[in-house]
């Protein structure tokens, strides 16, 4: 099992079905939180959705094209990093974290893990993070981790009732 040490406390490893419930319960307790940057939480009501989630992601590690690990505070879940969508030799990055471990720089952490296992194992040569214009948090994990931003994507994702704009920042091996 892929499973990675961040810090003295926080370990991030592939999910199991038997982390579905945990997933839900931090989820759904960071709903107006996480509605800010977030588009899928309104198809995500259910311990069962879930479920299918973790089955994607395990069925994507399984053909190559994502890896996406669960965070963890000793048993405790407390978000997500990711390589949403592998494609050849690049990979687009995503993360977040519960509203209570923000600040701590777990997800920069986290990230530059993910990185270097992208571009030592997986010997991907770009990856990239796309983030919205104003989500400050991530860009300043962006920056702090060298990527450069090379572009704003105008209109492009739906959140909920309004267009956002995404920042795209890229780093090179």
């Amino acid at each position: 099992m892929l499973k990675w040490q961040i810090d003295e406390h926080i370990i991030a490893r592939k999910f199991t079905l038997d982390d579905a419930a945990s997933v839900f319960a931090v989820v759904d307790s960071n709903r107006i939180y996480l509605r800010q940057w977030m588009p899928w939480l309104d198809q995500t009501t259910s311990v069962a959705n879930i479920e299918q989630f973790i089955q994607k992601t395990q069925e994507g590690y399984a053909n190559g094209t994502n890896l996406i690990l669960g965070l963890w505070d000793n048993t405790q879940y407390v978000g997500v990093i990711s390589f949403n969508k592998i494609d050849g030799a690049s990979a687009e990055i995503g993360y977040w974290i519960s509203e209570s471990y923000q600040g701590k720089g777990i997800i920069r952490r986290a990230v530059k893990l993910l990185i270097e296992y992208g571009f030592q194992d997986l010997n991907l040569a770009t990856v990239n993070i796309q983030c919205a214009t104003n989500n400050l948090k991530s860009h300043a994990v962006a920056q702090r981790l060298g990527f450069t931003q090379v572009k704003i994507i105008p209109n492009n994702e739906w959140l909920y009732d309004h267009y956002v704009d995404h920042a795209l920042y890229v780093l090179s091996r």
